[in-house]
């Protein structure tokens, strides 16, 4: 999945399951299992985070999970 500034932009615009299962679907192709995680009752925080995102914020976030998947670290 390419994630840029308009997909976060698209994220924010989800209401708070969506956003919840969207984060869930990401960090499961990241091979992260969130399965067993409930939804926190408030996204503020998350939303707050993706909110103030920059390209450069995106693309070292990218970096850091697929150096997670390369190295399984």
């Amino acid at each position: 999945m390419k994630i840029d500034k308009n997909t976060v932009d698209k994220l924010l615009r989800q209401n708070d399951d969506q956003l919840w299962r969207t984060v869930q679907m990401i960090a499961a192709q990241g091979g992260v299992n969130l399965s067993g995680v409930g939804r926190p009752r408030d996204l503020s925080r998350l939303r707050s985070a993706l909110s103030t995102m920059t390209e450069n914020d995106i693309s070292r976030a990218m970096e850091i999970v697929n150096s997670y998947k390369r190295n399984g670290k």
